[in-house]
């Protein structure tokens, strides 16, 4: 069986999460969630200073914590985060299968074939 790419924080992204987590009682973590629907079949949630879930992501001193199911959604991908003149976000990025959303935190992954798990 083919192990795949774990989920990925930028730096760009840990200095945003630990600036929003700061803000909180809990810095250092955020938790991830997916939300059905939206543009694509999931959409992110995070919640900075939230800790639910197993510890998932670790970079720059920030900590990402999500569900299994969730892990296992955004396996092979990275949370970015961009800022310019015109605002900024949170963008997911991965693979050529998955596809996004303009709005950067939604997506679709293709389904798994029941024999590629097993």
């Amino acid at each position: 069986m083919a192990r795949h790419a774990p989920f990925q924080i930028t730096p760009q992204a840990a200095a945003e999460l630990s600036r929003l987590a700061a803000l909180t009682s809990h810095p250092g973590v955020a938790s991830l969630e997916l939300q059905p629907g939206g543009c694509q079949s999931w959409a992110l949630i995070i919640r900075a200073g939230a800790v639910v879930g197993e510890p998932m992501a670790r970079t720059d001193g920030m900590t990402l914590w999500a569900s299994r199911d969730t892990v296992n959604q955004l396996e092979s991908m990275r949370l970015d985060h961009h800022h310019d003149l015109r605002g900024g976000g949170f963008i997911l990025r991965g693979p050529k299968d998955v596809q996004f959303c303009t709005c950067g935190i939604a997506f679709s992954r293709p389904a798994k074939d029941a024999s590629q798990g097993q």
